[in-house]
């Protein structure tokens, strides 16, 4: 993850293939690969390697009350279910960079993440997969200097306690972009609170609800309105952190007095 690319034009976002996932948010910069076996799904690839390699990936979320209610019977039992899944507004944008058609019918491909869209609207079916009309977000870079060298300076603290990879963390720091240094840190988000979570807590809780709210704060993340709240809430989340791993530190101190 050490750039920013071009999103594609307006032809291309006016009718925007997507690939809903429900525990996956692509960032700019990040290379997802995908295992493709879903017959809309093929027919997707199929059609983005003719008519301009980009696919949206929006993170499907959870119906609302509303959305749900509207799902139900006159009588309380569940009428016709609408196969559109609510997706999050605001997504990665990836380009198609690798592919490989399998002899079982499976495609293996990877997406490179190239930029932020936001969903406007979603065009009738036209194809088994579905298309999008979305706008592209700016990326500014962050304005607030103090801000940055708080959380820069956070990550340095939590590489302490990343054992063998915390230079991987600190590797970040050599970034010279800090829109991609705020994508990295992102991408690096489940990891760090997965090492604050006292993990016989995420045994005795569903572990898919853990899953749930840590891919839901790379979404938060991606969907910050400009890189200074990205930093805001990301600094916020570092601290948090910190301030676990700090209370995880002092109550082995006291079980070894």
């Amino acid at each position: 993850m050490r750039r920013l690319q071009s999103i594609p034009g307006i032809q291309v976002l006016a009718a925007l293939p997507v690939l809903p996932l429900p525990n996956v948010v692509l960032l700019p910069g990040m290379m997802l690969p995908l295992n493709v076996h879903e017959p809309r799904y093929l027919e997707l690839v199929d059609f983005v390697r003719q008519s301009g390699q980009h696919i949206g990936v929006p993170l499907l979320r959870p119906p609302t009350p509303d959305e749900l209610g509207a799902r139900l019977g006159s009588v309380g039992q569940v009428g016709p279910i609408d196969p559109l899944e609510p997706v999050e507004p605001v997504m990665g944008i990836g380009r198609l960079v690798f592919h490989v058609a399998l002899p079982d019918g499976r495609r293996i491909i990877r997406l490179e993440g190239v930029g932020r869209v936001r969903l406007e609207y979603e065009l009738p079916g036209s194809h088994a997969f579905r298309e999008l009309t979305v706008t592209p977000l700016d990326e500014p870079l962050p304005a607030d200097a103090a801000q940055m060298l708080a959380l820069k300076g956070q990550v340095e603290h939590l590489a302490r306690f990343c054992r063998d990879d915390g230079d991987s963390l600190l590797a970040l720091l050599g970034l010279r972009d800090d829109r991609v240094f705020l994508y990295s840190l992102t991408a690096f988000l489940p990891s760090l609170e997965l090492l604050a979570t006292d993990i016989r807590q995420w045994v005795h809780d569903q572990r898919d609800t853990h899953e749930h709210l840590l891919v839901h704060l790379q979404q938060r993340s991606l969907a910050a309105e400009d890189a200074d709240a990205r930093a805001r809430f990301l600094l916020e989340r570092t601290r948090t952190i910190l301030d676990r791993l700090g209370q995880h530190d002092r109550r082995a101190g006291a079980l070894l007095n």
